[in-house]
C-alpha cells in the first residue's frame, strides 16, 4: 500500500460527497467508487479496511461538515467540541465503508467472486444496517444522490432507496472492470461484468420511463387537493422566548389568510410553529381555532404536547390537526426522536451531556403511527427527520395515509447544505409509496413533491412567505409499501451466506 492507494481512496470520498447537495453532481456517483476499488485491488484484508476508512472518513467529513453548527451555535458548546463530535460521527460511519472494502476483498480472494456481484450486495446490506443500528442514521445513502434523476429513482417503488444504491454500485463495479481489462490489454467486449452492469442499468432506466408514463395516465383518477404551506422564518433565538409568542402566532395567522385566498383545503405550518402548549393555552388556542374557521380550511401545525400520568409528566413533539369547524380532530406524537437533540440516550451513563435543543425537557416517543384524517386525504405526518427512515413512512401508508406532511425546523443548520440534503430524501419517500409530500419548514426549505419524486415548487431558506399548489392523492399501494425492505434484506441474507461460505471454505 502506498500514497497512491491512499489518494485513490480519498478521491472516492470526495467524488461521493460531490454527488450530494449542495453540489448535486449526481453523475459522479456512478464512478465515485472506482478509485476505491482500484486502491484495494491486490491488497490484503487489513489494508482494505484502512483504505475503506479513508474513503468513508473523507466522504462523511465533507457531507456532514455542518454538524458543528447546531452544536456550537445552539448547543452552546465550544467549536473544538463540535469538531470532535463531527470527527467521531464521521469515524463511526466510515466503519461501514471499511467493512465494504474488507468484504469485497474477502469474497474476491476466498471465493473468486466478481466485484459486479459482491459489491452491490454488500453495499446495500451495510446501508440497511446503517438505517437501524444504534437508532439509525441513514443520512448519506448512495441512492439519495440521484433524487434529481427521475428515470433512475422510479425503481424505489419496488426496492426502496436501496435498489438505487444497488444499481449505482453495479455500474461502478462494471466501469472498474472495463478499465482494469483495458490496462491488462484485454477487450471489454468479452468481459461479463460490464454486460451485467449494462443490463442492470438499462433495466432500471427502462422501468423508470415506463413507470413515469403510467403515472401520468393514472393522475386522471387521483383526487385533487388544494394545499397551502406557511414558512414563518422565525429566528431560532426568538422561537422559545415568551415575549415573541404574540409576534410568532400573528405571523402565521397573517400568512395563512394570504395563502387561503381563492380557497384551500389544507394549510400546513412547520414543526413547533406554535411554541407553547396549544392543548391547554387560553390565549392563542382560541385564535388558532377561529383562524381555521375564517379561512375555511383544515390546519395542521406543530406544537409541544404533554400527558400526565399520576406524578409523571411526559412531553411530546407533536402535530395537531384543526378542522374548519374549530375542532381539534387529531394529534400525532413524534416516534423517532433525535438523539441528543430531543433526548439523551443512555442518560444515566451520559449524565454530563445535556440536550442540544432548547425546550421543556426530554421528549417521549409517540406510542404508535396515527394518520390525521380530513375530507379528501389521510395524512401521514413526519416530524423533523422522521422522513429519512423509509420504513416509518411506509408504515404510515399501510395505516391508510395517501399524503405525507413533513413539518420540520431546519433553522438549526444555518446556511449550510443540510436543509438541501434533508429535502432530497423526501423525493424518495414520495416515489417509494407513490404518495405526494407537503413539506413545511420554519426557515426552509418548504416544498411540494409529487408522486414521481419531482420537487414541483419550493421556498428558499430564511425567507418568510407561503406556497400554494394543487396536489393529487390516490389510494394506490406500491410493492415497496406492501413488502418494505425485502430487497435490502435479500442482499443482507446473501452477504451473510457468502461470509459463512468464505469462512468455512478451504484457503
Amino acid at each position: 500500500m502506498n500514497k497512491k492507494d491512499v489518494f485513490l481512496a480519498a478521491l472516492s470520498g470526495v467524488l461521493l460527497a460531490l454527488a450530494f447537495p449542495l453540489f448535486d453532481i449526481e453523475l459522479l456517483a456512478w464512478i465515485a467508487l472506482v478509485p476505491l476499488l482500484f486502491s484495494i485491488n491486490g491488497k490484503n484484508q487489513l489494508q482494505s479496511i484502512y483504505l475503506g476508512i479513508t474513503a468513508g472518513l473523507v466522504f462523511h467529513l465533507i457531507l456532514l461538515y455542518w454538524i458543528p453548527v447546531p452544536i456550537t451555535i445552539y448547543g452552546k458548546l465550544p467549536l473544538p467540541a463540535g469538531i470532535v463530535l463531527l470527527l467521531l460521527l464521521a469515524s463511526y460511519l466510515s466503519l461501514y465503508t471499511a467493512t465494504f472494502a474488507f468484504l469485497v476483498t474477502f469474497f474476491r480472494t476466498r471465493l473468486g467472486l466478481p466485484l459486479v456481484l459482491s459489491a452491490p450486495v454488500v453495499w446495500v446490506s451495510l446501508e440497511l444496517l446503517t438505517t437501524y443500528f444504534l437508532t439509525g442514521f441513514p443520512w448519506g445513502l448512495l441512492g439519495y444522490s440521484q433524487y434529481l434523476n427521475l428515470p433512475v429513482i422510479q425503481i424505489a417503488d419496488v426496492t426502496g432507496v436501496y435498489g438505487i444504491s444497488f444499481v449505482i454500485v453495479v455500474v461502478n463495479a462494471g466501469i472498474y472492470r472495463v478499465i482494469e481489462r483495458y490496462l491488462e490489454g484485454l477487450s471489454f467486449r468479452h468481459g461479463r461484468s460490464i454486460w451485467v452492469a449494462l443490463f442492470v442499468l438499462l433495466t432500471a432506466i427502462g422501468y423508470g420511463f415506463w413507470t413515469l408514463e403510467q403515472l401520468e395516465a393514472g393522475r386522471k383518477q387521483a383526487l385533487p387537493l388544494r394545499v397551502g404551506i406557511v414558512q414563518g422564518n422565525i429566528d431560532q433565538d426568538q422561537k422559545w422566548d415568551p415575549e415573541y409568542q404574540r409576534e410568532t402566532v400573528d405571523a402565521y395567522l397573517a400568512l395563512s389568510r394570504k395563502v387561503s385566498e381563492g380557497g384551500v383545503d389544507l394549510i400546513v405550518w412547520p414543526e413547533t410553529a406554535v411554541p407553547l402548549y396549544f392543548q391547554m393555552d387560553e390565549t392563542y388556542k382560541p385564535e388558532i381555532l377561529k383562524a381555521a374557521k375564517d379561512v375555511n380550511s383544515y390546519l395542521l401545525f406543530g406544537s409541544p404536547a404533554y400527558e400526565r400520568d399520576d406524578e409523571e409528566v411526559r412531553y411530546y413533539n407533536s402535530a395537531f390537526m384543526v378542522s374548519p369547524d374549530m375542532k381539534v380532530i387529531g394529534r400525532y406524537d413524534k416516534m423517532h426522536l433525535v438523539p441528543f437533540g430531543e433526548y439523551v440516550p443512555l442518560k444515566k451513563l451520559l449524565f454530563f451531556v445535556d440536550k442540544l435543543a432548547e425546550g421543556i425537557g426530554d421528549f417521549s416517543t409517540g406510542n404508535d403511527i396515527k394518520t390525521l384524517k380530513m375530507g379528501k386525504a389521510e395524512i401521514g405526518t413526519l416530524i423533523c427527520y422522521e422522513g429519512i427512515f423509509p420504513n416509518l413512512s411506509r408504515k404510515s401508508v399501510k395505516e391508510g395515509a395517501n399524503l405525507f406532511v413533513n413539518i420540520t425546523n431546519d433553522a438549526w443548520f444555518g446556511r449550510t447544505s443540510a436543509p438541501y440534503q434533508h429535502l432530497s430524501m423526501y423525493s424518495l419517500r414520495a416515489v417509494e409509496n407513490r404518495v405526494p409530500v407537503v413539506r413545511a419548514a420554519n426557515t426552509g426549505i418548504s416544498a411540494f413533491i409529487d408522486e414521481r419524486g419531482v420537487i414541483t415548487s419550493s421556498k428558499g431558506i430564511f425567507e418568510r412567505g407561503y406556497l400554494k399548489a394543487q396536489i393529487y392523492v390516490s389510494g394506490s399501494k406500491t410493492f415497496y409499501t406492501g413488502l418494505g425492505d425485502l430487497f435490502a434484506y435479500i442482499c443482507a441474507i446473501a452477504t451473510l451466506v457468502l461470509l459463512i461460505r468464505g469462512v468455512i471454505s478451504p484457503k
